[in-house]
C-alpha cells in the first residue's frame, strides 16, 4: 500500500445520522431508546419506526449539547446556556398515530418566510409552503396552557411560548423538511456557543 503524500486525504468515513445521535446517549437514555424502538418496529407496517428515527437524528444535529430521554415515550434536546443547558427540543411519541415535535415559538417568523402557511378556518391546521396540499396541526403553548406536559414546562416560563407539532407517523418527506427548517429557524436565535457545544 502507498502512503498517502502530501496533497493526499484520508477518505471520509461518512456517520449514518441515527447512528450520531445514539453514540451521543447515556447508557440509561440508550437503553430506553432501544425499548421504543421493539415496540414502534413491532407494530411499523406503515413506517412509524423510520419516521421517529429521522425526527430524533434531525433534532440531535440541531441541538448539540445533551440529550436525555424521559422513559420510553420521550427525548429532550439540549443547547449549552453558559455553564447550565436549556431545552430547545422534545419528541414525544405514545405510538398513537402521530409524533410529537415541542421547539421555540418560531411561527410568527415561519409564516413571515412561508414556511408555513395562514391557518386554514375550519381546523385550523396550516399549509406548508413548498406543498399547499399538505397540511400540518400546529399548536402554541404557554405556561397559562391547559394540561402542559411536565417535560415540555422548561420550554416555558418567562414569557416563552413554545409549538406543538403533530407528525403522523406515515407522514411524508415534506413533512420531516418542515422540522427541519422550523428547527433551524429557531436556531437562529442561540448564541454561537451553543452550536458549537461539544456532544455529550
Amino acid at each position: 500500500m502507498k502512503p498517502m503524500t502530501q496533497t493526499q486525504s484520508a477518505p471520509r468515513v461518512l456517520v449514518d445520522p441515527f447512528d450520531a445521535f445514539l453514540a451521543r446517549l447515556s447508557r440509561k437514555s440508550l437503553a430506553s431508546v432501544q425499548a421504543h424502538l421493539e415496540a414502534a418496529e413491532g407494530h411499523d407496517e406503515l413506517g412509524h419506526g423510520r419516521q421517529w428515527k429521522r425526527l430524533a437524528a434531525m433534532l440531535a444535529k440541531l441541538a448539540g449539547h445533551a440529550i436525555e430521554a424521559s422513559g420510553q415515550h420521550v427525548l429532550r434536546f439540549y443547547i449549552a446556556d453558559g455553564k447550565y443547558r436549556q431545552q430547545v427540543f422534545t419528541l414525544e411519541d405514545m405510538r398513537k398515530g402521530a409524533i410529537q415535535v415541542y421547539l421555540p415559538d418560531i411561527l410568527d417568523a415561519a409564516l413571515a418566510r412561508k414556511i408555513l402557511i395562514a391557518p386554514h378556518e375550519e381546523d385550523h391546521t396550516y399549509a406548508i409552503g413548498a406543498a399547499p396540499t399538505v397540511r400540518v396541526e400546529v399548536e402554541r403553548i404557554s405556561s397559562e396552557s391547559k394540561e402542559v406536559p411536565e417535560f415540555c414546562k422548561p420550554m416555558l416560563g418567562w414569557g416563552r411560548r413554545a409549538l406543538r407539532i403533530a407528525v403522523p407517523a406515515t407522514g411524508d418527506d415534506i413533512l420531516q423538511q418542515v422540522i427541519w427548517e422550523l428547527g433551524q429557524l429557531a436556531a437562529e436565535a442561540w448564541p454561537k456557543a451553543a452550536e458549537t457545544a461539544p456532544a455529550s
